[in-house]
């Protein structure tokens, strides 16, 4: 038995098989379309690929962060098992999911005095959380306690490097991430920008590339730059354009390092729209160049 419970959202963008094997809890965020709002499930509701092409059809995606009902139940089976807890969250940066995790350990802590709650910030999204979170299973098969596991990702969560690019800027601008004059303008240009995210957990363009192929390429070569270690496998994460992702995974392999495929899920996608495309991976300072 494990020396604690580890817990963390559906926006690390992982398979229900993942969660099973490992034993890891999951917190579900929420989407809204076509008139039907959704609890993440890895895709079994709703296909990735129906995902998104009701995005391509125009369809409007909104999404809504996990309920604090959920960290509740989560948080209270575990410590009713004699369990301590670990929670990795979304950014919050990016969403009020880590509050409610927060919100939930402050709510039982003081109900269950001999046992422990860390509630961790990835600062992190999809693959980057991915990462953060299986780092922390491995320590916990290893027989690391929940606090001494916590700790360990704090101090590396600055040091997961997000690469990304979107096919259309309009979902960007649709989240207030791109003026509407930027869309327009970018979109007319064959603009694709490069996002990476900011110590504070949040989206920041760092760079604009004209074209698709040469917006591939450019995250190959800055991928393999960035790494600091070429033995990790890098997490490629897509929204629906599988063969770019298979193209990028053949750049990195010539430089080689392995990589591994996911599909960027269907709350961050309701953000980056289809055709979105990242790298994430352990590297140096989190910093655009």
């Amino acid at each position: 038995m494990h020396l604690f419970t580890l817990i963390t959202d559906s926006t690390i963008d992982e398979t229900a098989a993942y969660f099973e094997k490992n034993d890891i809890k999951c917190a579900p965020l929420a989407f809204t379309i076509d008139d039907r709002t959704i609890e993440e499930d890895c895709g079994q509701t709703v296909s990735f690929h129906q995902f998104y092409d009701l995005l391509r059809e125009g369809k409007q995606s909104t999404t809504s962060q996990a309920k604090l009902d959920t960290f509740l139940n989560l948080f209270r089976e575990a410590l009713e098992a004699g369990q301590d807890v670990l929670y990795i969250g979304f950014s919050s940066g990016l969403s009020g999911t880590f509050h409610a995790g927060c919100m939930a350990r402050d709510e039982l802590a003081p109900q269950h005095p001999d046992r422990k709650i860390f509630c961790v910030d990835s600062l992190s999204a999809t693959g980057g959380e991915y990462l953060l979170v299986d780092k922390a299973r491995e320590m916990r098969d290893s027989g690391c306690s929940a606090e001494v596991t916590a700790a360990a990702i704090e101090e590396m969560r600055l040091h997961v490097i997000h690469l990304v690019t979107v096919d259309d800027l309009g979902h960007l601008h649709r989240g207030g991430r791109l003026s509407k004059t930027s869309a327009v303008v970018g979109s007319l240009l064959g603009i694709k920008p490069l996002i990476w995210v900011d110590n504070d957990g949040k989206l920041s363009v760092c760079g604009k590339i004209r074209g698709r192929q040469k917006a591939i390429t450019h995250l190959a070569e800055r991928t393999l730059r960035e790494m600091t270690d070429k033995n990790q496998t890098v997490r490629i994460s897509h929204g629906d354009c599988l063969e770019d992702a298979q193209l990028l995974a053949d750049m990195l392999e010539k430089g080689g390092v392995r990589s591994d495929i996911r599909y960027v899920g269907t709350v961050i996608g309701s953000h980056t729209g289809p055709g979105v495309l990242a790298t994430f991976f352990f590297g140096g300072d989190r910093k655009p160049e």
